[in-house]
């Protein structure tokens, strides 16, 4: 595998009509993508077949995973289980990396 280095710093957009999901990355082994969400805007309950790690980058909000809720913040990382059913909500403005791994 050769380095790859990606500069996020530029993708910076965000939108009144919902998140912005920027993908990063897609192999066979891991997927990134970069969320920007404003304040009170949310991802739909999802479920993936992987174990994904969300990194706040930025802002407040909440993890929903099955019945279980926790608050995000800057610097915040959550591991959520294969199959397990999770939404976000931003309570500010969020930057939010979110890796799946095979």
């Amino acid at each position: 595998m050769t380095l790859s280095i990606l500069d996020t710093s530029h993708l910076t957009s965000f939108s009144s009509e919902g998140p912005l999901p920027t993908p990063l990355l897609n192999t066979d082994q891991v997927r990134a993508l970069l969320l920007n969400l404003e304040a009170g805007q949310s991802v739909s309950p999802c479920q993936m077949t992987s174990t994904v790690l969300y990194y706040v980058i930025e802002g407040q909000g909440n993890l929903r995973v099955k019945e279980e809720r926790g608050s995000l913040q800057t610097g915040s990382l959550a591991v959520v289980p294969p199959g397990a059913t999770r939404s976000i909500s931003a309570e500010t403005r969020m930057r939010v990396l979110a890796i799946q791994a095979q």
